[in-house]
C-alpha cells in the first residue's frame, strides 16, 4: 500500500511532537529528582540540627537540675545557720563585737559603775567588774571579766577589752582607769592612774601570781 504525502507530513508530525513530550518529560523528571535531593538535604539538615537542639536541651536541662539541687543545698545550709546563730544568740538582741579604743573610752566615760561607792561584803570589786561587763554587753560591746589572784591569798577582779586598734586593754572598773597587767608585779603598780591621781598602797600582798580572763 502506499502512503500519499499527505499522511506522511502527520506521521512526522507525531514524531516531533512525541519526541519534544519525551524531552519536556525527561527535562520535567530531573527537576523534579533535583528539587527532591534538595528537599532531603533540607530535611537531612533540620533532623541534624534537630538532633543537636535536643542535645542542647538536654543538657541544660542537666545544668538546671544540678543549679537546683546546689540552691536546695544552699537554702538548708542557710537555714541551719540562722537555726544555729538564733540559738547562740537566744535570749539576746544584739550581736557581741570588739570595741575600737575610743569606743571604749566613750563607753566608760558615760557608764556610771564607776561613780558607785565601794562598801566590803555589800558592793565590791567583783560587782564592779560584773555591772560594766552587764553595761558594755547592753551596748553590744564584748567585754571580759578578769580575775587576779595575788600572792598574799587575796584577789580582785577587773574588767578588759579587745579593742580592734589596740589589743588587749584591762580596765580597773572602780576608777575607769587603764592598767598593765603584769604576773610578779604588784597591782597598784599595774594600774595607769591619770595626772593628779594614784593607786593607794595595799597593805597586803598584792602580787600579781595569776590572771585569768572570761569573755
Amino acid at each position: 500500500m502506499m502512503i500519499d504525502r499527505h499522511s506522511h507530513s502527520k506521521f512526522g508530525l507525531a514524531i516531533v511532537v512525541l519526541a519534544a513530550v519525551a524531552i519536556v518529560s525527561l527535562v520535567a523528571t530531573a527537576w523534579v529528582s533535583n528539587e527532591l535531593n534538595e528537599t532531603q538535604t533540607r530535611l537531612l539538615d533540620a533532623e541534624m540540627e534537630l538532633a543537636t537542639i535536643r542535645t542542647e536541651l538536654a543538657t541544660a536541662t542537666t545544668e538546671l537540675n544540678t543549679t537546683e539541687e546546689f540552691v536546695e543545698y544552699l537554702e538548708a545550709t542557710l537555714s541551719n545557720l540562722q537555726v544555729n546563730y538564733a540559738r547562740l544568740t537566744a535570749g539576746y538582741s544584739y550581736v557581741l563585737r570588739d570595741p575600737t579604743y575610743r569606743e571604749v573610752s566613750d563607753f566608760l566615760a558615760r557608764d556610771e559603775t564607776s561613780e558607785r561607792e565601794y562598801a566590803e561584803n555589800e558592793y565590791a570589786c567583783v560587782d564592779f567588774a560584773a555591772d560594766v561587763k552587764a553595761n558594755a554587753a547592753g551596748e553590744g560591746i564584748r567585754c571580759a571579766y578578769v580575775g587576779i589572784e595575788h600572792r598574799g591569798g587575796s584577789g580582785h577582779a577587773i574588767v578588759a577589752f579587745d579593742t580592734t586598734d589596740a589589743g588587749l586593754v584591762f580596765i580597773e572598773p572602780q576608777f575607769d582607769w587603764e592598767v598593765e597587767l603584769e604576773i610578779g608585779r604588784r597591782y597598784y603598780q599595774c594600774v595607769k592612774a591619770p595626772p593628779g591621781h594614784y593607786m593607794a598602797t595595799p597593805d597586803y600582798d598584792d602580787t600579781i601570781t595569776r590572771i585569768t580572763v572570761i569573755w
